[in-house]
C-alpha cells in the first residue's frame, strides 16, 4: 500500500460519541452555532431519522441530517427534510457535500420515503434531481424550497404547507 496516498472518503451513521465533532464540523461550516444546536436538538429530540457522517481517515469532515417533515392539513406521506449538509470549510469543493448528498438519498430510498425537502441553493441541489416545490413552507422560501419525489408524482395532486421539527422553530433555525 502506498503510503502517501489520498485518505478515503468514508461514510457512516453518526453515534453518539460523534456528537462533539458533528458539533465542530457543523459550527464551521456556517461560521456560526445555530446550525450546530439545531442538529443536537434534533438529536436529543430522538428525530434524526437518517445522521450520516464522512470521515477522512479518522477525521470527522462533513455530516447531513435529515428529520421529518410533515405536510399540513394532514397528508399521509413520508416525508424528510435534509437539514443540515456541513463539509469543513476547507474541504468544500471537494466532493464530500456530494457524497453526503447521494448517501443520504440512496437511504432514504431504502427506507420508503416518499419524498425529500430541503432550503438550500437550487444550482447545487438540482444536480441530485432536486426541484422546486408547489408545495409551501413555513420560512415563506420560493425558489430556494425544493423536493427530490423518491415516489414519483406523489406531491402532485398535494396542497399544503411543509413543516419541520420543532427542534427548528425552537432553535430559531
Amino acid at each position: 500500500m502506498n503510503s502517501s496516498a489520498e485518505p478515503v472518503l468514508n461514510i457512516r451513521h453518526s453515534n453518539i460519541s460523534d456528537a462533539e465533532q458533528i458539533y465542530t464540523v457543523v459550527r464551521d461550516a456556517f461560521s456560526r452555532e445555530e446550525e450546530a444546536a439545531l442538529v443536537a436538538a434534533v438529536r436529543q429530540a430522538g428525530e434524526a431519522v437518517i445522521e450520516l457522517c464522512a470521515f477522512l481517515a479518522d477525521e470527522l469532515v462533513g455530516h447531513v441530517l435529515l428529520s421529518p417533515i410533515r405536510i399540513e392539513p394532514h397528508v399521509d406521506l413520508n416525508c424528510l427534510g435534509i437539514a443540515p449538509v456541513s463539509v469543513l470549510t476547507r474541504l468544500h469543493g471537494n466532493g464530500v457535500g456530494s457524497a453526503l448528498m447521494g448517501r443520504a438519498i440512496e437511504e432514504a430510498r431504502g427506507r420508503s420515503v416518499d419524498a425529500i425537502f430541503l432550503l438550500g441553493a437550487p444550482a447545487y441541489y438540482q444536480r441530485f434531481g432536486f426541484q422546486r416545490t408547489h408545495i409551501g413552507n413555513e420560512y415563506g422560501a420560493t425558489d430556494a424550497f425544493l423536493v427530490l419525489e423518491l415516489e414519483k408524482g406523489c406531491l402532485a395532486a398535494t396542497e399544503g404547507t411543509a413543516r419541520y421539527v420543532s427542534a427548528f422553530s425552537d432553535t430559531g433555525v
